[in-house]
């Protein structure tokens, strides 16, 4: 099994139709991830495909790339996904931590990432507050750190809470980022946050916004039947909420549509339950008005 979500935009922004896969959350390891992220090859005809977008957690554990191996593995395997196409990847909380020996994540080495996808040909990973332009679009990317994620300042619940993005989000914030003329993306792995933000603003906290991808709900493990049943919850969330909002789907916001991916591998480590969820995707296509 598995899903790909079709999402079609209408907009006078570009000058011709536009596709690109959105992946994420492979959450690869010396262990798992290869299977389902090599089915996305079955799932989509990628060549109708001009782009592809990671928006985090590529891996599960930044520090398995200091192993040559793994990391030599891994970039065949996303060069056999993206087939060269330009790909641009934002970072998630996976790959920014590592286990302890007591099992407890800590901070990871990031530059292990940094390096294995500035190795691979037509990869770009976007740094918060920088712009990558391409194809007439703008991507722009807002990352929140290892601590906004694991902080031991907050209860498990109370982690990835709204403030602490804001301030996350201030520290890095151009008005001047996007323009009113052009097709912009950004890119930001936890869904919540921003978009509660958002509600509040009326508007997305970026201005001139047109799309914003996130991952890390994992669908809020709903299966796949269940989703357009439930809007946007999920059934839980990577931080223990029940019924958490903003899990899965699509929600849009004024001129803002807020694309919420599903996993390529999912949190939970049983195969079974792992083959019954399969992978998931999403393919975007912009379309020209006339």
């Amino acid at each position: 099994m598995g899903k790909i979500r079709k999402l079609t935009i209408y907009t006078e922004k570009i000058p011709c139709d536009i596709s690109f896969l959105v992946i994420s959350d492979i959450h690869r390891d010396k262990n798992k991830g290869k299977e389902n992220l090599m089915r996305i090859k079955d799932l989509v005809d990628l060549s109708k495909i001009d782009s592809v977008i990671i928006p985090g957690d590529i891996v599960n554990d930044v520090n398995d790339l200091a192993d040559t191996e793994f990391k030599e593995q891994l970039q065949k395997e996303l060069l056999s996904i993206t087939k060269y196409k330009p790909t641009f990847v934002s970072l998630g909380n996976h790959d920014q931590m590592t286990h302890a020996e007591d099992g407890i994540w800590i901070p990871g080495n990031v530059d292990l990432l940094r390096e294995t996808i500035e190795e691979i040909p037509n990869f770009h990973l976007i740094s918060n507050g920088e712009k990558c332009n391409m194809n007439y679009l703008n991507i722009s990317a807002c990352s929140p750190g290892f601590d906004y994620y694991e902080s031991k300042d907050h209860s498990k619940s109370e982690r990835e809470n709204s403030k602490d993005y804001q301030e996350i989000f201030d520290a890095t914030y151009n008005e001047n980022l996007f323009s009113e003329d052009s097709f912009n993306i950004l890119l930001t792995h936890e869904p919540q946050s921003i978009i509660k933000l958002s509600k509040e603003n009326k508007g997305c906290i970026q201005p001139n916004t047109d799309l914003v991808i996130s991952g890390h709900m994992h669908n809020g493990l709903l299966p796949n039947f269940m989703q357009p049943f439930m809007k946007n919850k999920g059934l839980i969330s990577p931080q223990m909420q029940l019924l958490p909002e903003y899990a899965q789907g699509v929600y849009q916001l004024k001129d803002t549509t807020f694309l919420i991916n599903g996993p390529i591998n999912t949190r939970v480590e049983t195969p079974f339950i792992n083959k019954l969820y399969g992978p998931n995707a999403s393919v975007v296509t912009l379309k020209k008005t006339r």
